[in-house]
């Protein structure tokens, strides 16, 4: 095996530009790569917050994409779990809302950067993720990410994973945020994977 082929699913690749050949790296490591390579790819991860309703005052892995940002962001993959006993939470929503004035009383999300990661610190985008926000107007439910039965157990319930597949765009001054179906969760932890690309 030369030095610029590599074995995949579908047997011997040759890249066409060397052993690094970013459309061999491409079709091997997924769809992400790219995004993540041109530092388009971020995640967000939030822990230790009492899940709300969907409502102005919102507390939930939120996302909001400002005016001026120039980008498109681009709602990728999430994770969510309630880890302790709830007494009646039965779910977790995505929920979206807009504006053109930034929220307040916000508390940042727990991390929010890139994912390419070529320094200690994270760096953030042009987004803007917060745990804890105030809106003026309260976001409207559009879809579940998340199923329990109510009355958790003290062990928590099981990490859910899921894909937007980039179906969900925020265009300037859109967010979106998790929030909880039924009755606020008490201890909630998730993330939100996402990209930030640049208007054409």
């Amino acid at each position: 095996m030369a030095a610029n082929q590599v074995l995949g699913p579908r047997g011997l690749v040759t890249a066409k530009g060397g052993a690094y050949d970013q459309a061999l790296i491409d079709r091997l490591l997924g769809e992400y790569s790219e995004l993540a390579t041109r530092g388009w790819l971020f995640s967000a991860y939030y822990t230790g917050l009492a899940l709300s309703l969907p409502a102005t005052a919102t507390i939930g892995g939120m996302v909001w994409n400002p005016p001026g940002s120039g980008v498109r962001i681009h709602m990728l993959e999430f994770s969510t779990m309630n880890y302790a006993t709830d007494a009646d939470c039965t779910g977790v929503v995505g929920a979206v809302g807009y504006q053109t004035t930034t929220p307040t009383t916000t508390t940042a999300a727990t991390f929010y950067g890139r994912t390419l990661v070529d320094q200690i610190v994270a760096v953030p985008g042009k987004a803007k993720a917060y745990g804890i926000a105030t809106v003026l107007t309260a976001p409207l439910a559009m879809m579940l990410l998340q199923h329990n039965t109510a009355a958790i157990a003290s062990t928590g319930e099981d990490l859910v994973q899921g894909t937007f597949k980039g179906g969900i765009v925020l265009e300037e001054g859109a967010f979106f945020t998790t929030a909880a179906h039924g009755a606020a969760a008490t201890s909630w932890a998730g993330s939100l994977l996402f990209a930030e690309v640049p208007k054409a």
